[in-house]
């Protein structure tokens, strides 16, 4: 049996140990997943099936007209009653500056724009920017198509309900 000297062995593991701490390094930093919003289209088919799921049935689209005198597209109306669903596009938001409200946050409420000659309709703004997806060009798939249809369903159900309860024109 060989004897090896007490001084080399803490001098060996500290050389392990140091060649393990390397290998075991932070992860490389990644750009985020370049995203893109939900299309237009898509976002108002979206929509009105949550319409039929709350059990109201969607209208046709129509126009109203701001207190600004602008003109603001009602995407998805909601038959018998005057309240409605405008999803707005970044081309909409631009167009329609400040005569609506800013975008809502994540973990903000959803805006709602009163229109009419007695601003009883209200009309829910729901943006385009807050229900994006990333489109698989990364290395992970953070946010699905899925994910951003659920969102803007989960809102327009939610408004759906609180106009119910709030019992809106």
């Amino acid at each position: 049996m060989r004897y090896v000297q007490p001084s080399v062995l803490p001098k060996v593991a500290l050389a392990f140990f140091t060649v393990l701490a390397a290998a075991c390094g932070q992860e490389e930093v990644r750009a985020p997943n370049p995203t893109r919003s939900l299309d237009e289209r898509r976002a108002i088919e979206v929509i009105r099936r949550a319409v039929v799921e709350e059990g109201v049935r969607p209208a046709a689209a129509r126009d109203v007209e701001l207190r600004t005198g602008k003109t603001l597209r009602v995407d998805v109306s909601i038959e018998g009653q005057e309240y409605g669903v405008a999803y707005i596009s970044d081309d909409d938001a631009e167009k329609l500056g400040d005569a609506i409200k800013p975008p809502n946050g994540p973990d903000e409420k959803l805006r709602l724009e009163r229109v009419g000659p007695d601003a009883e309709v209200r009309i829910v703004l729901l943006y385009q920017t807050n229900y994006r997806y990333d489109d698989l060009a990364g290395e992970s798939h953070e946010m699905t198509t899925i994910t951003a249809e659920r969102a803007l369903a989960r809102d327009v159900r939610d408004f759906i309900t609180h106009a119910k309860t709030k019992k809106f024109k």
